[in-house]
C-alpha cells in the first residue's frame, strides 16, 4: 500500500509527493499550470470559501488553489523545475488573455465590473463541461456537440448559472447587466430540482433542427422525445399536475429570449475555443 493515501488538497488518491505535498496528479498539474502561467483567479462566490473535494475541486480555481497554498505546495519548487513546459490552458485563461479588465470595462461601462465578469467566464466552462457529461449529448460526435454548443450556449448558461449550487446574485447584481439580472431572475422562477435541470438541459441540448445530418436528426429527436416523456413522468410521480406544462413553457420562453447583453457579447467571440479546450 502506497504511503500517500490521500490528497491533501481534494481527498482523492494521492499519487505521491508533489512540491512537498502529497497530492494527486490533478492537483499537481492544477498548480504548477497556475504558477508557470502566473495566473489569477476569482472566487465564483466572491466569499472565498468554495468546497474543495473530488467532485467539486474544478469547481472554483481561486480556492482550489488557496488550498494548494494553504496546504504548503512549494510555489518556487515549480519555477525552479526543469523540463518541457506543456501548451494546456484552460478557456479561462484564453478568456483572461483576450478579457482585460480594460476591455470588460469599456463592453460594461464600468471597469469595476470586470471581476465579476471574469468569474462569470469560469461558470461558464463549467456549464459546458456539465453539458458535454450529458447522458445522451455525450454520445454524440465531437462535431456535432460543438455545432450545437455553438448555439446553445446561452441557453445552457442562463439554465445553470440560475440554479447554480452557490449563491452568486450578488456577482450578478453587481455585473449592472439588466438584461443578464431579467434573464437569471426569470429562469430562477422554474425553480428545477436536480432531475428537471438535466431533462431541460436534454431538451436544450438535442434539437433535431441543429443536426449535422438526417441521421442525427433522428438520433436528437428521439432522445429529446425521451427526455419529455421522462420528466412528464417524473412530475406525474410527485403529483404536480401542473408542472409539466409550466417547465416547458419556461423552456420555451428561455429559448426565445435573446441574449443580447454585454456579457454574450464577449463570450460569443470566445465559445469556440472554450470548446477546443472541454
Amino acid at each position: 500500500m502506497s504511503m500517500f493515501s490521500s490528497c491533501e488538497v481534494c481527498g482523492d488518491q494521492s499519487s505521491g509527493k508533489h512540491y512537498g505535498v502529497s497530492c494527486c496528479d490533478g492537483c499537481s498539474c492544477f498548480f504548477k499550470r497556475s504558477v508557470r502561467k502566473g495566473n489569477s483567479y476569482a472566487c465564483i462566490a466572491i466569499k472565498g470559501n468554495c468546497i474543495v473535494d473530488k467532485a467539486r475541486r474544478n469547481w472554483c480555481p481561486f480556492c482550489r488553489f488557496q488550498r494548494c497554498l494553504a496546504v504548503g505546495m512549494n510555489v518556487a519548487a515549480v519555477q525552479d523545475e526543469r523540463g518541457p513546459r506543456t501548451q494546456q490552458s484552460t478557456a479561462v485563461y484564453r478568456y483572461s488573455r483576450r478579457t482585460t479588465p480594460q476591455t470588460v470595462g469599456a463592453a460594461t461601462g464600468n471597469g469595476a465590473q470586470a471581476l465579476h465578469f471574469q468569474i462569470l467566464a469560469q461558470i461558464l466552462v463549467t456549464c459546458l463541461r456539465q453539458a458535454m457529461a450529458n447522458e445522451h449529448f455525450s454520445s454524440l460526435e465531437r462535431p456535432q456537440q460543438d455545432a450545437i454548443l455553438q448555439v446553445v450556449w446561452s441557453e445552457i448558461f442562463i439554465l445553470r448559472a440560475s440554479h447554480w449550487s452557490l449563491d452568486i446574485s450578488a456577482m450578478i447584481d453587481a455585473c449592472g447587466d439588466e438584461q443578464l439580472k431579467r434573464l437569471i431572475y426569470e429562469a430562477q422562477q422554474l425553480r428545477a430540482d436536480v432531475l428537471e435541470l438535466n431533462f431541460l438541459e436534454t431538451l436544450i441540448l438535442c434539437r433535431k433542427e441543429l443536426a449535422l445530418s438526417a441521421e442525427y436528426a433522428i438520433i436528437l429527436a428521439s432522445h429529446s422525445n425521451g427526455a419529455l416523456m421522462s420528466l412528464a413522468r417524473y412530475t406525474l410521480h410527485q403529483s404536480n399536475y401542473l408542472r409539466f406544462g409550466q417547465l416547458l413553457l419556461g423552456l420555451r420562453q428561455l429559448c426565445l429570449r435573446r441574449f443580447d447583453c454585454a456579457l454574450s457579447c464577449m463570450f460569443r467571440t470566445v465559445v469556440r475555443d472554450i470548446l477546443k479546450t472541454l
